[in-house]
């Protein structure tokens, strides 16, 4: 008997030893470990998902397995025959050399380094010019005209005798020599000079460089001060070529590149140039400037002239990129659909940087090497995501049938009790909606508004409108003031709280195309049919007549409307708008005794 009993728990221990230590048949995990749940939706409003079978609470068809990768906010499943017929074309994702051919229009001018001005160091009078009008060409050292200067001619008698007291004026000889030199005087004229011994009647101004004279200011006889300008020498052996490009081609240029110019009128012959600036500030008109170093050699490139630039460029190693085609820019972020091998497509946030001239655009991110994202037909796919969303967000804004989708079966600390969700980065904080979602700015999953800081948050009253926004206005719905977001108390959060409507409860008419108020009968009309125009609420004499008013469901008045929010004790004798709140007034009827 011990005997067995031993052999019945030897037999135990080697089955417990075995459940804890062989490992699990493969592709059967455990439950709870990474084991995922299957979903069930509509057919016909995808909005409505369920961890259980069931029925539709909309339309009562019954829910279908949803198929996994589905669940993305978003994501659209297209069948091959649909994805046929809409012509849908994948591309995918890889890396590339991103080569650019950079183009821009510019003009001719004078490179400033190669302009000089002469200008006069001393008081005189012009005796005689050498070059008398401007665009002639002038070589370095060329006579430009003769000055007399009484104080020239005086300090040259300084400098003789200075010279022939000999070293004991050798201080002096000094001063006199630097007085001459700083007004222009060369080595060559004081060495002749001091050779001659004869002091000379006038002095002669020398061009200071190659070039042509731009600008002359001076004739003859002319009385000159110091400091006036006598003539601007422009030196076109070398000029610049200023062009602007566009803020996107910016990457692609860089100081010292080569670059060619061509000019229209010889027919597009490429000059070489290369870039020698590029400003640090753009224009008014979203431009930089450039600037590019060209060799004139031959005259051929003249100031102001119209010049065609090209730079042909890439940027330094491989950067993932994708077609542009395959971006779909809202304005405030960029989408690519990325496919999955189970026939679902999901958007997908990107961020885009350079673009090459093979059309292709680099992404910074959002996507990874070889995933396959959709380059022809998805602007069809984007309408049908957005289609979806939008009836997601309506049905989830007034409604809670249960579902992932539904509030109410959301973890209690996912859950807001106000049901507004925003962005948790404080810079999208302007990103607002009833619902969970994604930010259409960055991507990032929807938080609780109770979760971050953002207390700029301004409702409609009416949560059937479901408008939310972070500034304070109007609804564009029911034209009610928006007002600012209290969080309810966990007590208060499934009172009716803002939303009731006490007194007026509203419902849609089948006998006209309006909303109806049904409520109490605490408004009062005059019994006077011509006085009918004379409403309130509560009991009170006629303005008109001085009658005691009569309940409104004693009379046949029926042209009365209501503000929907009776607080503000507003009613009238034709549609308009409330006084008190600005919400759109509703058609009023009294409840009959016999629906009380």
């Amino acid at each position: 008997m011990k005997i067995t009993a031993v052999i019945i728990i030897a037999l135990a221990a080697g089955i417990a030893l075995a459940y804890l230590f062989i490992p699990a048949v493969e592709g059967q995990p455990p439950a709870g470990e990474g084991a995922e749940v299957q979903q069930y939706t509509c057919g016909m409003h995808p909005e409505i998902v369920s961890d259980e079978p069931g029925y539709c609470p909309i339309c009562e068809m019954k829910l279908t397995p949803r198929k996994s990768g589905a669940g993305k906010a978003g994501s659209v499943t297209i069948d091959p025959t649909t994805r046929q017929n809409m012509g849908l074309v994948t591309t995918p994702v890889e890396y590339r050399t991103l080569k650019r051919k950079v183009r821009a229009s510019g003009r001719i001018v004078v490179a400033e380094p190669n302009r000089h001005t002469v200008n006069l160091k001393v008081d005189g009078w012009v005796e005689r010019l050498f070059v008398d009008h401007e665009g002639e060409a002038v070589h370095r050292g060329q006579p430009l005209l003769e000055l007399y200067s009484p104080a020239l001619v005086a300090t040259q008698r300084e400098y003789l005798i200075a010279v022939e007291s000999g070293r004991v004026a050798e201080d002096l000889i000094e001063a006199v020599r630097t007085r001459l030199a700083n007004w222009d005087i060369s080595e060559d004229q004081l060495q002749r000079l001091q050779s001659s011994g004869e002091v000379t009647r006038t002095m002669t101004i020398r061009a200071p460089a190659d070039g042509v004279v731009v600008s002359k200011k001076v004739s003859e006889g002319d009385h000159l001060k110091p400091g006036t300008e006598l003539y601007e020498i422009a030196d076109l052996s070398t000029v610049w070529v200023v062009a602007s490009i566009y803020e996107q081609d910016v990457p692609f240029v860089s100081l010292n590149q080569k670059a060619s110019v061509q000019l229209p009128h010889t027919g597009f012959d490429e000059i070489a140039s290369t870039v020698s600036y590029v400003s640090p500030f753009l224009d008014p008109h979203g431009q930089v400037e450039i600037r590019l170093n060209a060799d004139n050699y031959d005259s051929r490139l003249k100031p102001e002239m119209y010049a065609e630039v090209s730079i042909e460029s890439h940027l330094e190693g491989k950067h993932l990129v994708i077609p542009r085609s395959a971006v779909i820019n809202s304005g405030n972020r960029q989408l690519a659909y990325v496919a999955s091998a189970d026939d679902v497509y999901e958007p997908r946030v990107i961020v885009t940087g350079a673009v090459g001239d093979d059309d292709y655009v680099a992404v910074l991110s959002g996507l990874t090497e070889n995933e396959p994202v959709v380059t022809s037909g998805q602007f069809l796919l984007d309408s049908e995501s957005r289609l979806s969303e939008a009836l997601a967000d309506g049905y989830r804004a007034g409604h809670d049938h249960g579902g992932e989708h539904s509030p109410s079966q959301l973890p209690a600390e996912k859950k807001g009790l106000s049901g507004v969700y925003t962005c948790p980065m404080p810079s999208h904080a302007h990103v607002l909606q009833y619902g969970e979602g994604y930010c259409s700015e960055c991507g990032m999953e929807l938080v609780p508004v109770e979760e971050t800081d953002n207390d700029s948050v301004y409702i409609c009253p009416m949560r059937e409108c479901a408008v939310v926004q972070n500034e304070p206005g109007r609804c564009p719905k029911c034209n009610m003031k928006l007002t600012l977001l209290t969080p309810p108390t966990d007590e208060e959060h499934h009172s009716e709280g803002i939303h009731d409507l006490t007194a007026a409860q509203v419902s849609t008419s089948s006998e006209a195309d309006e909303l109806v108020a049904t409520g109490g009968h605490d408004i009062y009309t005059c019994p006077m049919p011509s006085h009918y125009h004379v409403l309130q609420y509560g009991e009170g004499p006629c303005a008109e007549c001085g009658m005691k008013l009569v309940p409104l469901a004693e009379t046949d008045n029926s042209q009365v409307y209501v503000c929907p929010m009776s607080e503000c004790g507003m009613v009238k004798n034709k549609k308009g708008t409330c006084d008190v709140c600005g919400m759109n007034l509703v058609r009023y009827q009294p409840e009959a005794d016999d629906d009380k």
